[in-house]
């Protein structure tokens, strides 16, 4: 299983690629947890991808492949210091605590959460590491990539620094964990 945060699933959702994310780890199903679709269903496109989402497990199809988990942020004191979750947006606490009672791993961009996961031994991936996981998957070509980036770019507004935009297309497999 894998989680999803907030910036992540707009990113995704934004350019349509949500389903890369099943293809990509080769799973059926990603989970959100309710303080996830708390936050996105005010948003602009949540009418577009309200269909994604069930709330029980027997409800998964392949065109409903979003499990909404409900999560309690008042057992987030059991895994995390008060003062140092204070920082951080309803989504991704509830991320943090789902990932810390099932090991799974985070799909989450924002860089302050995802220092503050990796500190607290959650395993977590960001954009352009999921990206070029891809690309190393051979998921998606050295074309789509670039379409991907600029879909990104103009539906998103999601900006990669050079360096990254460079190893996208170069040989390297470095880690993109930044």
């Amino acid at each position: 299983m894998v989680i999803v945060d907030t910036d992540f699933l707009s990113s995704f959702s934004k350019i349509n690629r949500l389903k890369l994310i099943l293809k990509s780890l080769n799973i059926k199903k990603f989970v959100v947890p309710s303080t996830v679709y708390g936050e996105i269903q005010n948003s602009n496109f949540f009418e577009k991808i309200s269909h994604l989402f069930v709330f029980k497990e027997e409800d998964l199809t392949e065109d409903s492949f979003i499990l909404v988990k409900n999560v309690n942020l008042n057992t987030s004191t059991q895994y995390f210091k008060k003062e140092e979750i204070s920082v951080f947006g309803k989504g991704e606490i509830g991320c943090f605590l789902l990932a810390k009672e099932t090991n799974d791993k985070i799909l989450i961009d924002d860089r302050a959460a995802r220092d503050f996961a990796k500190e607290n031994h959650v395993k977590v991936v960001s954009v352009p590491a999921f990206l070029m996981e891809c690309k190393n998957k051979n998921i998606i070509s050295s074309k789509e990539m670039k379409q991907i980036i600029k879909d990104l770019k103009e539906k998103d507004y999601y900006e990669f620094t050079k360096e990254i935009e460079k190893l996208f297309f170069e040989n390297g497999k470095k880690a993109l964990n930044r």
